[in-house]
């Protein structure tokens, strides 16, 4: 039968993909929950919280999320955020059919995310290159025929341009898209927990 120091000590080996200091943030929560309930209270604690890997799955999301809240301009986060609540999900311990489900719901939203992402990238650079061709054109095409000439470059300068003002627009919209795919994804992984973990 499992005991408080076995608990504990099983906790933190399921948290060591967070840094140390959330690691013992969440088990002096842990450690103060026992002390609160009572040494008489402790199989009752365990049953109530559940297993280790069930209580690190909940917490390696919630970090997520929270980090995500405090660094949502950093995409390295973003997708950090995004590979804790995925590792969450597939190490809750789920039966097989819903953890089966879990794991081909966050793939398939993955490659239509993945997908979109591509495409915008993709419109983006082919602007950007498109004009940079129309530009160089006309600069092999001015001694023959100057007008014809003129309106490449003229069209390559414009659509350049617009390649180049449309660049920071397309990164925060990518960013934004990264945000919400984490925030679905926390969601997700506490509708599947269908136990929200209290005051941590």
């Amino acid at each position: 039968m499992m005991n408080r120091a076995s608990f504990l000590k099983k906790l933190r080996g399921k948290l060591q993909r967070l840094p140390a200091h959330e690691i013992d943030a969440a088990l002096a929560y842990y450690e103060e929950y026992f002390d609160e309930a009572g040494e008489e209270n402790e199989q009752r604690v365990i049953q109530q919280l559940g297993s280790p890997s069930h209580v690190a799955s909940q917490i390696m999301a919630d970090y997520a999320l929270k980090d995500l809240e405090a660094t949502s301009t950093s995409t390295k986060k973003n997708m950090s955020a995004i590979w804790l609540i995925i590792l969450a999900i597939i190490s809750a311990p789920l039966s097989l059919p819903l953890l089966v489900v879990a794991i081909a719901l966050i793939f398939s939203f993955g490659a239509v995310i993945f997908s979109f992402i591509i495409a915008i990238i993709a419109t983006m650079l082919g602007i950007f290159f498109g004009g940079i061709v129309a530009l160089i054109s006309g600069f092999f095409i001015l001694a023959q025929d100057w007008a014809t000439a003129l309106l490449f470059m003229g069209v390559g300068f414009i659509v350049t341009g617009l390649g180049i003002l449309l660049f920071p627009i397309v990164a925060r919209l990518i960013k934004t898209i990264v945000v919400v795919c984490v925030e679905a994804l926390g969601k997700l992984f506490h509708k599947i927990m269908k136990k929200p973990k209290e005051g941590y």
